[in-house]
């Protein structure tokens, strides 16, 4: 087993215990530049102190662990709601995220473009709009804290696809903005996911990795799924990617699952 540099998430621990033991377990297979998922009592911003953050982040350096990024799930946020009220209470969350990655010593916060109906969404425009409107609150915070906005492709989102996230990024050209791209979610989406990383190179931030199938939207372990991960690590190393490759595994079995996956990915 080599994790060869690879980071994690701490999704599949959230509902089970605090975010600093399942970092400790995950470095201890060699992952490290973790993806923290925020949810209440595993880490979420409302429930640490000052104090409480600043122990946080010496335990962090003193175990030699990096936080890359922090990761609010989004089930409960709409970025790109038509309810102005819910985009203000979406926009209030980011940013306390983004003061928390600010005082963990993260570099960054993962967002959710929203969420649209699959029945009968807004009219594209209004979405992305609402969306852009949202996010050009956050940029300034981003900036001010030095914090950059990984925006996450997905599939229940207005923009699903790389070539929607190019369109709208290329009317937001801020440099703090730029891409979390993830492969399960691209495939459920019948997205070439090489192609789509060479068309998102010069935004790309992060890269989320677990495996999926165009049938059934899944994060399994490496192996489990449809994803071409031999062509998707090519596109990588072509583009010269130098960000963090974010092992996502969704498993009620995650440790084995981790290890499973990065035998695979070696």
């Amino acid at each position: 087993m080599s994790a060869r540099g690879f980071g994690g998430s701490t999704f599949s621990f959230m509902w089970g215990e605090p975010a600093l033991g399942a970092m400790r377990r995950l470095r201890a297979l060699g992952l490290n530049d973790f993806d923290v998922i925020l949810a209440p009592g595993h880490c979420w911003p409302a429930e640490l102190s000052a104090g409480e953050r600043s122990e946080l982040a010496a335990a962090l350096r003193a175990d030699g662990i990096r936080v890359e990024s922090l990761n609010l799930p989004a089930i409960d946020l709409n970025l790109a709601s038509c309810v102005a009220e819910v985009r203000a209470q979406a926009v209030s969350l980011y940013e306390r995220a983004l003061e928390l990655s600010a005082d963990l010593g993260a570099r960054a916060v993962v967002v959710v473009p929203g969420r649209v109906s699959g029945l009968f969404p807004p009219p594209q425009q209004a979405s992305e709009r609402w969306l852009a409107g949202s996010l050009e609150q956050l940029l300034p915070v981003a900036e001010r804290l030095g914090q950059l906005l990984y925006l996450e492709s997905h599939p229940q989102t207005p923009i699903p696809t790389s070539g929607a996230i190019e369109r709208f990024l290329a009317t937001l050209p801020h440099p703090r903005l730029q891409v979390a791209y993830d492969v399960a979610n691209a495939e459920f989406v019948a997205e070439d996911q090489p192609d789509a990383l060479r068309r998102l190179a010069p935004r790309l931030g992060q890269v989320h990795l677990s495996d999926g199938t165009r049938t059934r939207w899944r994060h399994d372990r490496v192996g489990l799924g449809t994803v071409d991960f031999r062509r998707t690590l090519r596109a990588l190393a072509d583009i010269a990617f130098a960000g963090v490759m974010v092992l996502e595994i969704i498993s009620a079995t995650p440790i084995e699952d981790f290890i499973a996956s990065i035998d695979a990915l070696a």
